[in-house]
């Protein structure tokens, strides 16, 4: 029978507590009032356009895809109309240039003509000097709609998620404007 010595046993228990620890800084859990208080907007309306670009940075380097989407609709603090551009990584330019980003929200969810909601902050240099209203946490910033008897239901994405549930946008956007005046 093999014996472990002291120090071998530290040593594997130092790794595994580093694993975990690392582990755990790689999720971002949110409720609605941290998602509204990390971000400058909120927008429910239809994707009109999707463009994907690309940046070859001296310093950051080359190839850095961006994908933008312009949603027009209406802003859920205010509720006046308006168009937003969000950006997030990664996304194709045609079947050859492009980069997939696992934390790109679903190709179904953001294609034009789909209905959804966003959570957006602005960023002067997203990588690559690109500046845009970036797509909050990616694919953890943009919510799927639906409608269901004439009310629009945002659809929920789990625990962890800032709408884990189905919830009414008029529920959403109620909650949206009472966080945002408790911050002012």
């Amino acid at each position: 029978m093999k014996r472990f010595n002291p120090r071998t046993i530290l040593m594997a228990a130092a790794l595994l507590a580093g694993i975990g620890t690392y582990g755990e800084a790689q999720i971002l859990k949110v409720d609605l009032g941290q998602m509204v208080a990390s971000t400058d907007g909120a927008v429910f309306g239809t994707i009109i356009s999707k463009e994907t670009i690309r940046i070859d940075h001296p310093v950051d380097g080359p190839e850095l895809y961006y994908t933008t989407l312009t949603i027009k609709g209406k802003d859920l603090a205010s509720n006046k109309p308006t168009q937003v551009s969000v950006s997030f990584p990664g996304g194709f330019i045609d079947a050859e240039h492009g980069v997939y980003n696992s934390e790109a929200p679903a190709e179904d969810v953001i294609a034009p003509g789909k209905q959804v909601v966003a959570f957006h902050k602005w960023s002067d240099n997203m990588g690559g000097d690109f500046a845009s209203n970036a797509l909050f946490a990616s694919h953890g910033g943009v919510y799927s709609t639906f409608e269901n008897k004439g009310n629009v239901i945002v659809q929920g994405r789990g625990d962890g998620y800032a709408i884990p549930t189905n919830t009414h946008l008029s529920r959403l956007q109620g909650n949206i404007q009472q966080f945002k005046s408790e911050q002012r």
